[in-house]
């Protein structure tokens, strides 16, 4: 079982996407795990997401990012919500379905930062495709 130091864990709990962070384990936020659902579904890989969200992804273990990958998708899946923490019974719904929960801020401000992300990878993907497109012509 890896096990964090010292540092490690003062930079983890720096990171507002961090719960709770022990010795052994590294608990995330119902945030993050929405975000980073969101993400992957729209097929950033893992380490970019994690890059992209402010962790060091030195950190992690091959083993342990799949293991992150297979908890969020099996919560995302369930239909009851992302867990907090280590008390299971603090839930953060996975979508909105009506009207009225669509319209809150916290749904408005997840839009808001995900079409902000979406507009920034289509810029990326625009300077990529120019610079392919340069390396032709020379």
């Amino acid at each position: 079982m890896k096990e964090y130091t010292e540092k490690q864990i003062k930079e983890l709990k720096k990171n507002p996407y961090v719960f709770k962070v022990t010795k052994h384990k590294l608990y995330y936020t119902a945030k993050f795990k929405e975000d980073f659902w969101v993400s992957y579904q729209a097929g950033n890989t893992p380490r970019k997401i994690l890059r992209d969200f402010g962790f060091d992804i030195n950190i992690f273990g091959q083993k342990q990012i799949d293991s992150l990958v297979q908890h969020i998708k099996k919560q995302a899946l369930s239909g009851n919500g992302f867990t907090e923490g280590v008390n299971r019974q603090r839930r953060v719904p996975v979508k909105a379905t009506s009207e009225e929960k669509l319209s809150s801020p916290q749904s408005i401000e997840s839009m808001q930062n995900e079409l902000l992300y979406l507009r920034q990878e289509v810029e990326f993907l625009k300077k990529i495709i120019i610079a392919d497109n340069s390396k032709k012509r020379d």
